[in-house]
């Protein structure tokens, strides 16, 4: 009984949290928003150049071998779709108002925040398994046009790239991505809360 009446005490002077300015909330939201979208702008573009580059490559280049044009395409269809889902995440970000239905955008951002985490989790690793393929495919004509050595040593630079962006910086960057969400997400919710208390 007397663990009881404890918690009873501290459930009762329990300091609530402070008030959070709106005017403040929608500067943090729209700076948020823009951050978001403006990474987001950033990758598209430079997806864009490398897809450009890479078909400019494979135009250009005297490739001899079958395996070198599957890799191709390959590449550029990772990139290609890489550049499509970028593009519907930017719409997503970028294009839905806040102000028409607060409570809906909520929601909305949730389902976002839900989907993005997919991508960069699930879709990233089919993603990254299609793209390691596609580098397997390529070396095997650059085996036969270089030294061993050196293609021992670029397949264990490329695929050494490959493990630290996967399990490392990916880790950071959805880490990154998942806290502003979240962040977005309980100042808003926060923002509701002090409107319905202050209806009722």
């Amino acid at each position: 009984m007397k663990d009881f009446e404890a918690l009873k005490n501290i459930w009762h002077n329990q300091v609530a949290l402070p008030k959070v300015s709106h005017e403040d909330v929608l500067k943090k939201i729209s700076k948020t928003r823009t951050g978001l979208a403006s990474r987001l702008l950033i990758e598209m573009v430079g997806m864009a150049l490398a897809s450009v580059m890479l078909i400019y490559v494979w135009i250009e280049s005297p490739f001899r071998m079958w395996t070198t044009h599957l890799a191709m395409v390959i590449f550029t269809a990772c990139c290609l779709y890489y550049l499509f889902a970028l593009i519907k995440n930017y719409r997503r970000i970028t294009y839905v108002s806040l102000l028409e239905k607060p409570g809906e955008y909520i929601l909305y951002l949730k389902k976002y925040k839900h989907d993005r985490f997919i991508f960069n989790t699930r879709k990233y690793r089919i993603y990254s398994i299609f793209f390691t393929t596609g580098y397997i495919l390529y070396f095997i004509e650059i085996a036969f046009l270089t030294e061993l050595w050196v293609t021992i040593s670029v397949i264990i630079f490329t695929f050494l790239w490959i493990a630290l962006y996967y399990f490392v910086l990916m880790r950071i960057y959805i880490r990154k991505e998942e806290s502003k969400l979240e962040d977005l997400i309980q100042n808003l919710e926060r923002l509701e809360k002090q409107f319905e208390d202050a209806e009722c």
